[in-house]
């Protein structure tokens, strides 16, 4: 049995495999290079029935099985970033970059355990001696400039000092692929922040445990507006420099919010004709569904576009002890969208929409889990909080609207975007939750 087959045997039911919703025709191995204690690190190419392509970095032992948890492929890995060094390939080579200031960890062996399970990449907690580093596998290989590298290395380096925003774990290296003239990031090695949760677990936790009818109230709500301010400071630190062209805070014009429109109205035409032939009703009022997107493109246009986290919800946030500091995580985007469509300025409404879709999806998993009821009303209510929060210090930025139509409509518009997205997320990767983008397009 070859590597290939060995991975085709388990590859289709990874978490972190995005083809679930189409066959595999073929396995392959693009590269492959040998690293300590018999583990191979390949590059695997699927072709899917329907003909499309796709790349995952699959680190597996002697076996053919997954070895991302092993203390000898995170302890290369990490070694290889922060000592800025290279591994050959068969047809290519695997190099690390080290973040300004940051050292390698010595030679000792690591401890590892996994960060989390149910997300589109493999994280891990690897303790060395010299620190503790949280490394995340990016599972899925795309050739260019990863959006969590380049962030990272912005927010760790470049940030202007006035815009002082340190909620965020210090980027300290990556690893890259690099073959056939082409670079693809594909893990990246930040601080490890110790006694954190994530904010979806935590506010799960407090509102399974009484809720917003009960004594969590306070708590829930002033973790909600928490989010909200430090959502506001990820902003202004990420529009804080004008002469990175990069990161140059951009005005939005009448024929960019244009093809804005155009390209959510193109992508809202795929995820229904996709969703139409894999689910048993179809979506009503399509047309009001696309006239509700075209409508950006007649907005004002007061606010800058930025760059954005392009993923944010409840999952890319941790909440410290006693719920007194929020740290953003993950500026990798949506990992359905393209590298290019990851790296574009646009509103900050579209960090805002995610995370009012993420509320939603907590108060309906929580009713579901729980068997109690979902409230419209608490998803206003949290929903408001966090926008208030947010406004506070948002107002007067550049990057923010300076009329309520404005910001009402890009709220609007990235919001039913962000359910569609998904849409079509679910039914690739979990359809057992798709009737919670339903639920969302239902009422648009």
């Amino acid at each position: 049995m070859t590597l290939a087959d060995r991975i085709n045997a388990w590859l289709p039911t990874a978490r972190w495999f995005a083809g679930k919703a189409d066959a595999i025709a073929t396995v392959d191995i693009a590269d492959e290079a040998p690293l300590p204690d018999g583990i191979t690190l390949a590059i695997v190419e699927i072709v899917s029935g329907a003909g499309e392509r796709s790349r995952y970095v699959v680190p597996v032992d002697r076996e053919g099985h997954d070895a991302a948890l092993t203390p000898a492929f995170a302890g290369w890995l990490v070694d290889t970033a922060l000592a800025a060094t290279s591994t050959g390939a068969a047809h290519g080579e695997f190099h690390g970059h080290a973040t300004a200031g940051s050292t390698p960890r010595g030679s000792h062996t690591p401890t590892v355990a996994p960060l989390g399970g149910d997300a589109s990449n493999t994280s891990l907690l690897v303790q060395t001696p010299g620190g503790d580093y949280a490394v995340k596998l990016l599972r899925r290989c795309r050739e260019g400039i990863q959006p969590e590298v380049e962030i990272g290395e912005f927010l760790a380096c470049d940030a202007a000092c006035d815009a002082a925003w340190n909620e965020t774990p210090r980027l300290h290296g990556w690893l890259e692929h690099r073959g056939a003239g082409a670079t693809t990031a594909i893990a990246t090695v930040h601080d490890f922040v110790p006694a954190c949760t994530t904010a979806w677990d935590r506010l799960v936790a407090l509102a399974t445990a009484g809720g917003l009818a009960g004594h969590n109230r306070d708590a829930i709500l002033g973790i909600v507006a928490a989010l909200g301010r430090t959502t506001a400071g990820m902003h202004r630190a990420l529009g804080s420099r004008t002469d990175r062209p990069a990161f140059a805070p951009e005005p939005a014009t009448a024929a960019g919010r244009g093809k804005a429109a155009a390209r959510m109205v193109e992508h809202a035409r795929e995820v229904l004709q996709f969703a139409a032939a894999r689910l048993p009703q179809a979506i009503a009022h399509p047309e009001r569904l696309l006239a509700g997107l075209e409508s950006l493109a007649h907005l004002p246009t007061t606010a800058s576009d930025i760059r954005v986290h392009g993923d944010f919800h409840l999952g890319q946030v941790l909440v410290g002890p006693d719920d007194a500091r929020i740290l953003v995580i993950d500026f990798e985007g949506e990992p359905g969208r393209s590298l290019e469509e990851r790296r574009a300025k646009t509103s900050v409404c579209k960090d805002v929409a995610g995370m009012c879709r993420s509320v939603d999806y907590l108060l309906r998993h929580v009713a579901r889990t729980t068997g109690g009821t979902y409230h419209a009303s608490d998803l206003a209510l949290l929903e408001r909080t966090y926008l208030d929060a947010y406004r506070e210090i948002a107002h007067g930025h550049a990057w923010w609207p300076s009329e309520r139509q404005e910001a009402d409509g890009l709220l609007a518009a990235y919001t039913l975007d962000k359910a569609l997205y998904e849409l079509a997320y679910e039914l690739h990767n979990r359809p057992d939750w798709v009737e919670v983008p339903l639920a969302a397009i239902a009422v648009q």
